[in-house]
């Protein structure tokens, strides 16, 4: 048989039929998969006969001409052809017929006599890939929505009149579909009668839930049928009381609507006996509490029931154990943009590239609501010829919230009013603590902090962050750190503009960088007990900055907040903060040379320059010009950094900073000593020595102790080397520095290997590397490892020093330092340079 021959392609489309219904599988995702449009997929199973699986029902959702309408828009987008060109090839058809239909007016009725159907004319056009019961289906909505139905009380093959249509748009959810799956085999066991489905509003949660409940899975498992009911727990109208919510249901089940039991307990009976022995599915949606969910849990475990709820009902934890929780987050970056494709259709999707499609997907925060409002407003209000997808990001970009509203006051159509709701049935100081804690932008955050930023008690905020978990505002990971989600934080942010004043807005975002600034010193001192201490004013009232006793405590939470220290930079120069600018930036500065994120540095470096310049502090100025001289000489651009150090010197100079100028005279030395200026670098430390030693600072005479033995060991002075480099171990032992102490084993471990030690010289390499790997110091880590890699080549052979060297390679590369290839070149079996210096640069 011939490959290409009809009778393959016929073969290939029943394959492709089956294998979307055996593997849950859209039109979406094998588009996706093979990199073509829907449309083609689609037009793959037409020519064959076949069509992709769909159910009854499929349009049951195009309850109005406008929601028609749009379906329509969206399906012509899909095919990737214009209005004018779909009804320039449709007989009897006119372009201004065709929006009027898109616009839900003028829908006609089926004709009466001879004349043409003019809407089946248009759904047979072959562009559009609409199988023959499709176009039944959709004829028999014209009929509802026109009045002529004639089937209007014919029953559905399966009994789910209560269950929402399924999303057309529906795309992803795979892992999220599995795991309902499995609980067809528990029920099947009798171990699953309860599921629920949580996540913040816009998330999909009764998408996935009707996707599910639909299935071919489903069916066959409940051949009673589904019941569906909208709790309304965060919809515009108050929440369906569970009497109510009881009685719709039994109305369901097909109780008589004019005779129900007028005692409650008569109507509860009656429930339960009319569930009991049914195999029935029912979808509890839009749940508000667990007291709206119980009274209508089915007593029959015939029955399994699926809630959806913004909230973690985690009281049914108690009373419903066994139950199966599947917590909803936003889709993953391949999902959210195979969905906005499948929204926009080819005619928009098709000119934008993978990166802009997922940009925009990106700024949606992921959310399917987000992006079918996206999605939306660009088909509707932008032409993709005019402005293109990235032109829409943008502008989406300046005001999000703004941009993702079709109705403001529709929340199916609006992310604003969908995630007020969310806000409706929580406690004042919830609503409170979420609107104030948006105003920052954290990547995540710890109670304490919280506490500062809401000026509350710490019981007290633990208890509202509490329930901001619960109504999934907020997530909590294992470590106990809170998180937003994008879209949250803006909407928090929001909210307290519209409620909260100026002045309040202003106190809360001042006291979470009072607490950042003051915690962060406390825990940098502790960690880095030798370090030159800076002068805070005292944070503002509320604020409740945290104490650290112990190293490791303060190490943690430099650890954990770094990232919040450095958003809290950023956000300090564009909020009015700029004095706080450059003490934030010294608090995470080291801790972020010490990891390699010398871009990062640059940044902050510039921030707080700029914050200086506009107080005009010059204090601030100079420490600025300091901090970008630091990841200037990591990367070996060291006129630049020469010049960033020469300014700050002056500055130092003008107000007679001797501690500046001291800082500044240790780095010129490392400048000096990379350029092979051994007697300038020495002078440059000899002189901060001095000037250490006149006001009294010992941690910085320990730093220029262990230069000076450094650079005379360079100076070919190894035995007045030693002495210095003992006198600064000593202080740094004393004064309890641990990354300090370990950078002095390191030089002593280089001069032990001048003198012929080798032992002596592994041992305090050793020390040195044990304490850099604790205290996760790639950079100096990979200096101290490339040196015993010399010692190793000396004492024991070329084979232990490349396993050495090969570990100092591989972190010197992940940095993606120069020092990598002096190192390759070892490897290599090249003449070795002189080995790197690893001291801190300011």
């Amino acid at each position: 048989m011939h490959p290409g021959s009809p009778d393959t392609a016929a073969r290939l489309a029943t394959w492709l039929a089956a294998h979307l219904e055996r593997h849950r599988l859209t039109v979406a995702d094998v588009a996706r998969d093979l990199r073509v449009s829907p449309g083609q997929v689609r037009g793959w199973l037409a020519a064959a006969g076949l069509r992709a699986p769909t159910g009854p029902g499929e349009f049951d959702h195009l309850d109005t001409p406008v929601k028609l309408g749009a379906w329509l828009r969206a399906r012509i987008a899909d095919a990737g052809v214009s209005v004018r060109e779909l009804a320039e090839s449709t007989p009897d058809v006119s372009m201004s017929t065709v929006y009027n239909w898109l616009n839900g007016e003028h829908l006609p009725p089926p004709p009466a006599a001879d004349e043409p159907d003019r809407l089946d004319l248009l759904l047979s056009n072959p562009v559009l890939g609409l199988g023959l019961q499709q176009r039944v289906q959709l004829d028999e909505i014209r009929r509802r929505l026109t009045g002529t139905s004639l089937h209007l009380d014919a029953a559905p093959e399966w009994d789910a009149r209560s269950l929402p249509a399924a999303n057309r748009a529906f795309t992803g959810r795979r892992p999220a579909l599995r795991r309902l799956d499995r609980l067809l085999a528990d029920y099947g066991r009798g171990a699953a009668v309860l599921a629920i489905v949580t996540g913040i509003g816009g998330v999909g949660k009764t998408a996935l839930a009707v996707q599910w409940a639909r299935s071919a899975q489903v069916r066959p498992t409940f051949p009673d049928g589904c019941l569906h009911l909208d709790l309304q727990g965060y919809s515009a109208t108050s929440p369906v009381d569970p009497a109510t919510a009881r009685l719709r249901l039994l109305y369901q089940l097909g109780a008589d609507p004019h005779r129900p039991p007028a005692d409650p307990e008569a109507q509860a009976a009656l429930y339960q006996r009319m569930l009991a022995g049914r195999r029935l599915l029912l979808v509890l949606d839009n749940a508000r509490d667990e007291a709206q969910v119980r009274p209508l849990l089915p007593a029959d475990p015939g029955c399994l029931t699926l809630v959806t709820s913004r909230a973690r009902l985690s009281g049914l934890d108690v009373t419903s154990p066994g139950l199966t929780r599947l917590d909803l987050d936003a889709l993953t970056e391949a999902e959210a943009a195979a969905l906005l494709r499948e929204l926009l259709g080819r005619l928009a999707a098709g000119p934008a590239t993978d990166e802009e499609v997922r940009a925009l997907a990106d700024r949606c925060g992921r959310l399917p609501l987000a992006l079918q409002i996206a999605a939306a407003n660009y088909l509707t209000h932008h032409h993709p010829q005019r402005e293109p997808l990235a032109a829409y990001t943008a502008e989406l970009a300046a005001d999000r919230l703004g941009e993702l509203t079709i109705d403001p006051a529709d929340p199916a159509t609006a992310v604003t009013p969908t995630l007020d709701h969310s806000l409706r049935h929580l406690s004042a100081p919830a609503q409170r603590a979420y609107r104030l804690l948006g105003l920052h932008r954290a990547p995540d955050f710890a109670e304490a902090w919280a506490a500062s930023v809401t000026a509350e008690p710490r019981d007290r905020t633990r208890a509202a962050l509490s329930e901001l978990v619960q109504a999934n505002l907020l997530t909590l990971d294992q470590r106990g750190r809170y998180a937003f989600h994008d879209l949250l934080r803006d909407h928090a942010a929001a909210l307290a503009a519209r409620t909260d004043g100026e002045q309040e807005r202003r106190a809360a975002v001042g006291r979470g960088l009072d607490h950042w600034r003051h915690s962060g010193f406390a825990a940098t001192m502790v960690v880095e007990p030798s370090r030159d201490p800076i002068t805070l004013d005292p944070a503002g009232p509320g604020a409740a900055p945290e104490r650290f006793d112990d190293f490791d405590t303060a190490w943690q939470w430099i650890e954990d907040e770094i990232e919040g220290v450095v958003a809290a930079s950023a956000q300090a120069t564009e909020t009015g903060f700029d004095p706080y600018v450059w003490q934030l930036v010294w608090i995470c500065g080291n801790p972020l040379g010490q990891r390699g994120q010398w871009n990062r540095l640059v940044e902050l470096g510039e921030l707080a320059l700029q914050a200086g310049l506009r107080t005009g502090d010059s204090e601030a100025v100079a420490r600025a010009h300091r901090y970008l001289a630091h990841p200037a000489i990591l990367t070996e651009r060291l006129p630049e950094a020469r010049t960033h150090l020469q300014t700050a010197l002056e500055l130092h100079r003008a107000d007679g900073d001797a501690r500046g100028r001291a800082a500044v005279l240790h780095s010129l030395s490392y400048i000096e000593e990379r350029l092979g200026n051994y007697a300038a670098a020495l002078a440059h430390s000899e002189e901060a020595l001095a000037v250490d030693r006149e006001r009294g600072f010992r941690g910085g005479q320990a730093r220029a102790l262990n230069e000076v033995g450094w650079l005379l060991a360079h100076l070919d002075r190894v035995d007045e080397a030693l002495a210095p480099c003992l006198e600064a171990h000593a202080i740094f032992e004393e004064l309890g520095d641990r990354g300090k102490a370990a950078h002095v084993a390191d030089s002593l471990g280089y001069l032990r290997h001048r003198l012929g030690d080798h032992a002596g010289a592994l041992a305090d390499f050793g020390r040195a590397a044990d304490e850099f790997r604790a205290l996760d110091r790639p950079f100096e880590l990979a200096g101290t490892l490339d040196r015993i890699g010399d010692v190793h080549l000396d004492a024991t052979g070329p084979d232990a020093a490349a396993a050495v060297w090969q570990e100092a390679l591989d972190l010197y590369t992940d940095l993606g330092h120069g020092n990598a290839e002096e190192v390759r070149a070892k490897l290599h079996g090249l003449d070795r340079p002189d080995p790197a210096d690893r001291r801190d640069a300011c």
